[in-house]
């Protein structure tokens, strides 16, 4: 029998995001092969620990908190001597910059990391300026000759004007989604029901922002746009889900422009195909976004998705075909499309088949899975 591939995931926590989710999924699929052998280490734990080892994925938990944390070195290059992998894999940038010095002080003989952001601040996004955190990331790529995967081509793009050199050392694999999850949860009866306990009326036209509530995701200015429209028309409710550093803006909102009743509250869950089926359509206002997994899991529901024009979201949606784009921070837009859908002056049936056809095409995460596998096999030789 062949020596089995020995891959360790290192991931900055389990909290409930879209990298996790995404390494999950991954996970979830490569474990289906015999000639694997994987592991996770997260540094500061998290809400999907016990999601990753009811799997069966075989996990580490430094619990050290802290961007500054000498311990996180220490603990993870021990970690990684005794497990001895044949590739480390990581995933958020902590993890990326502890886990490339780590993994190449521990010998590891092929260092990766997929790259979720085009942005190494949380202020802003300009894929064109390079920043202090870039130029200590391109350090730590440099130093571990570490290869990368961009989960969009915008993404790429972004490491590409950090180094030129990062041309030949990166590939793009985009995220995926189950696309099982084309299938109902709940059924006509239910959805009503579901409807019912979060205060929706069965003809009330739910708007749903799912995400964490922080400056990146463009809630305030998707309030501010809409403010008004929400004011003359009682049965829009719009469903905010997640949690952040924004959330009490969200809470004044409510009060000062008098939606009290309008805006849903509810925290990020690990499973949110409930919330997506009781909605008519999903926004993402986003200010910048590296991929926008929260886009294909509404396409994939047969919803309507309406989402900025940033980063890389055009990767996904083409304009009037498969869903709508609005220019970034551009309210007549937004409100404009946002019109056009509540109005149904679209051909809806359309627009949600080809959603579909395009996640089914383009991010089925077994297919994207299998694009990490052949990454692996072709660039390590056991």
């Amino acid at each position: 029998m062949n020596k089995k591939i020995k891959i360790v995931y290192i991931i900055s926590n389990l909290g409930l995001g879209g990298a996790q989710v995404l390494v999950f999924d991954i996970l979830n699929n490569l474990i289906k092969k015999d000639d694997l052998d994987l592991s996770v280490i997260t540094i500061d734990s998290g809400d999907y620990i016990e999601k990753f080892e009811k799997a069966g994925i075989k996990l580490y938990d430094l619990k050290e908190k802290g961007l500054i944390n000498p311990f996180i070195f220490f603990k993870m290059k021990k970690v990684l001597k005794d497990l001895k992998p044949d590739i480390v894999h990581t995933h958020l940038l902590k993890a990326d910059f502890y886990g490339r010095l780590a993994a190449k002080k521990a010998g590891v003989p092929l260092i990766i990391s997929t790259i979720h952001a085009y942005s190494t601040r949380h202020t802003g996004a300009d894929i064109k300026n390079k920043s202090l955190n870039d130029r200590l990331d391109n350090f730590a790529i440099k130093y571990s000759d570490c290869k990368l995967i961009a989960v969009s081509k915008i993404i790429k793009e972004y490491l590409v004007n950090r180094d030129e050199s990062f041309e030949k050392n990166t590939e793009v694999i985009y995220n995926g989604v189950n696309i099982e999850k084309s299938k109902n949860l709940l059924n006509d009866k239910e959805r009503l029901n579901f409807r019912k306990i979060n205060n929706i009326a069965k003809d009330d036209f739910v708007i749903t922002i799912a995400g964490r509530i922080e400056k990146s995701k463009g809630h305030m200015f998707f309030f501010e746009s809409v403010k008004d429209l929400l004011q003359k028309n009682k049965n829009i409710k719009v469903l905010i889900i997640g949690d952040g550093n924004f959330k009490e803006n969200i809470e004044k909102i409510k009060v000062d422009f008098k939606i009290e009743d309008q805006i849903i509250l509810k925290k990020f869950e690990k499973n949110i195909e409930a919330y997506i089926e009781i909605s008519d359509l999903i926004c993402v206002p986003s200010l910048w976004e590296g991929f926008g997994l929260v886009v294909i899991e509404g396409m994939i529901k047969s919803k309507i998705v309406l989402a900025s024009d940033v980063g890389g979201i055009p990767e996904i949606i083409e304009n009037g075909n498969n869903g709508f784009l609005f220019e970034s921070e551009n309210k007549e837009d937004l409100i404009g499309k946002l019109m056009m859908i509540i109005n149904n002056e679209i051909d809806s049936d359309k627009i949600k088949e080809n959603a579909i056809l395009t996640v089914k095409d383009k991010f089925d995460i077994a297919k994207n899975s299998d694009s990490y596998y052949e990454y692996y096999k072709n660039h390590i030789e056991i």
